[in-house]
């Protein structure tokens, strides 16, 4: 009775405070700006990097009023308001040599978001175009271990039409130099492996795979506790266990089940998803294994096929429902949802953030609505940049490299303002490392937008 008192008065407090704050959520909304930070950047000083910005519509330019690109110096920040017919056109020059198309961007695509020019993480490029989500630091957001609780007490929406933050290659945080290789490890590391096995590199090799096969420093109920509803599981069977891969070896099955139960246990209503990915060597009786420990811990709990991604939040909570479990495998212990009929994931492989960024956008405008989606917000290191992260300067481990990706968050916000022009939304967003960005206040200020409307 108290437990259940607590999250009522905790929902209730948050209410209040959301609707205080969204009362004025749009302060920055229907305007766009510009922030010039090449000061900081030695590069871009060196090299005298100048922006220069004009604005077109409908193929010609009407800012400024003489057609030449305005020069943004730098230290200055300049503001516009969005005009559905307009773009933003960035122009650069170097060492005092004439302007040059950089980028462009429909100006509605940027509503809530500023732009940058600042580093780029990449010792190879001289600066960065960045977007950032503006938002106001003061606005209150539902606590992360119990978002769905307090954010659909008074709300609803169907699964597949709210943000929910997922971690990308959920297990890995438990891989050390002593882990087992994956005999079925992605093509770039494999490459990496077969490069080095000859060398001199060869004792310390694991530690510098691990470097790149880590994606999570969380375990999963830290994961789950920070907000994160969507765990990418690779399984595999290995010395017996069943466990997690990602190049290595990395957290068991038991493992994580046990963070969830305990998750779970703590907030009743909130709802993960599992998601049984890329299941290489798995023979049927691992299969049924696989499946038996699931049905073990969670039982009733897990959403039967006959719940649809189209349900509601308040469907799955009012029916006991707390784990979705998404596969391609089938066994006799139970069913859980099939991936090709419920779930779009597209793997971008993009190495750069704005080829990213594109595949991303292009991915969602095709999305199913009566589907789960997964936008991944994540980059795939090549095998070029694995061989180049001995170098000084270059990113050395897969969190230096996420990291050349600098501002997630606004990304997220630039896809969901493509998604919204054509009726979509995002949904699921899985990353690497999440707590080194605002990924889950992100997708928090995605759903409060959506129970304003």
């Amino acid at each position: 009775m108290l437990e259940a008192l607590t999250v009522v008065t905790r929902s209730v407090v948050f209410l209040i405070l959301m609707s205080t704050t969204l009362s004025c959520y749009g302060f920055q909304e229907d305007r766009f700006c510009l922030d010039n930070q090449l000061s900081q950047v030695y590069s871009a000083v060196a090299s005298n990097v100048g922006i220069g910005i004009t604005i077109e519509s409908d193929g010609s330019t009407i800012f400024p009023a003489d057609g030449k690109p305005m020069s943004l110096q730098r230290g200055q920040r300049w503001c516009r308001d969005i005009k559905p017919t307009e773009n933003l056109i960035i122009h650069e020059s170097r060492l005092f040599k004439k302007w040059r198309f950089r980028k462009a961007f429909p100006t509605s695509l940027l509503n809530g978001i500023r732009i940058e020019f600042g580093k780029s993480g990449r010792i190879s490029e001289l600066y960065g175009i960045n977007l950032v989500q503006d938002f106001d630091e003061t606005e209150a957001l539902p606590e992360p271990d119990q978002w769905m609780t307090e954010l659909y007490q008074s709300h609803d929406r169907p699964l597949n039409q709210i943000c929910i933050p997922g971690t990308h290659n959920s297990g890995s945080y438990d891989i050390t130099r002593f882990s087992d290789q994956d005999p079925h490890m992605w093509a770039n590391l494999q490459q990496l492996f077969n490069y080095y096995s000859e060398s001199y590199l060869l004792t310390p090799f694991k530690e510098l795979v691990r470097w790149w096969a880590v994606t999570q420093d969380q375990n999963t109920y830290q994961q789950l506790t920070a907000g994160v509803r969507y765990l990418d599981i690779r399984p595999r069977k290995l010395n017996g266990q069943l466990i997690t891969v990602h190049g290595l070896a990395g957290a068991s099955v038991d493992n994580i089940i046990m963070g969830i139960e305990r998750f779970l246990k703590e907030n009743p209503r909130e709802i993960i998803i599992f998601h049984i990915h890329e299941p290489f060597g798995m023979i049927q009786a691992d299969i049924d294994e696989l499946f038996q420990v699931l049905h073990k811990n969670f039982g009733n709990s897990i959403a039967p096929p006959q719940m649809t991604p189209a349900h509601s939040i308040q469907q799955f909570q009012n029916s006991g429902y707390q784990l979705i479990v998404l596969s391609t495998l089938h066994s006799a212990v139970f069913s859980g949802w099939s991936t090709e009929e419920t779930l779009s994931n597209h793997w971008h492989n993009q190495n750069r953030p704005y080829p990213l960024l594109d595949s991303i956008t292009n991915n969602l405008v095709q999305r199913k609505s009566d589907q789960l989606h997964i936008t991944q917000m994540t980059l795939t290191e090549s095998t070029d940049d694995l061989k180049q992260g001995v170098i000084p300067g270059q990113p050395s481990s897969l969190r230096s490299f996420v990291k050349t990706l600098r501002y997630p968050s606004g990304f997220l916000r630039y896809a969901a303002n493509v998604a919204r022009r054509h009726n979509n939304r995002v949904n699921i967003v899985a990353v690497d490392f999440p707590e080194d960005d605002y990924i889950y206040s992100a997708c928090m200020r995605e759903n409060m937008m959506q129970t304003t409307t």
